[in-house]
């Protein structure tokens, strides 16, 4: 058997040390590792974050909070119908003024499109279709003397979705714009 510095055998002081530290009071026999630290996290916590905040608790445990439960509405129409003619006055109003003076710029014409379709889709948002969903897609390209065709499929209720489109030109560029209304009942 190998013997140790203090002459005692190797086995003999490691089930000492390990009747040392079942003994001491970092850890206790019934209780395991993982316990003990739930217990040393729970005491640490202050009185205003445990008051303030009651989810916490459920959040640090990896448990996600209640889904909220909302009741039916049955509502199978909506209150104010998507109005494609007004829409259509939007995309006309927004790309005259913000395309007036513009040239054609390969570079900047991705952010252009972004920017003026979020301005379109806020503006759109204002007239207040409730539970409608907007989507708003505006291209712009270079005018060249050529042709330009887009299309678009949707699965729709042809009772309440529809669209407005509108497009614009002036001595460098074109840009068209649509935006989509799909109703959720």
């Amino acid at each position: 058997m190998a013997e140790a510095k203090a002459g005692k055998p190797l086995v003999g002081q490691l089930s000492q040390l390990s009747s040392l530290a079942r003994d001491s009071s970092v850890f206790d026999t019934t209780a395991s590792f993982h316990e003990h630290m739930k217990k040393k996290d729970a005491a640490s916590r202050s009185v205003l974050e445990l008051g303030v905040e009651p989810g916490a608790d459920q959040q640090r445990a990896g448990r996600k909070k209640p889904k909220i439960l909302y009741e039916n509405t049955y509502k199978l129409e909506p209150e104010v119908k998507f109005q494609a003619g007004k829409v259509k006055g939007i995309i006309d109003d927004v790309l005259e003024s913000k395309l007036k003076e513009e040239a054609y710029e390969p570079k900047s014409s991705r952010q252009m499109a972004k920017t003026l379709a979020e301005i379109i889709k806020s503006r759109v948002k204002e007239l207040g279709y409730e539970r409608y969903k907007l989507v708003c897609m505006v291209s712009i390209g270079q005018l060249k003397e050529q042709g330009f065709r887009m299309g678009s499929r949707c699965c729709w209720d042809a009772k309440w979705d529809t669209f407005a489109s509108s497009s614009f030109k002036n001595k460098t560029l074109f840009a068209i714009a649509t935006v989509w209304g799909v109703y959720y009942e």
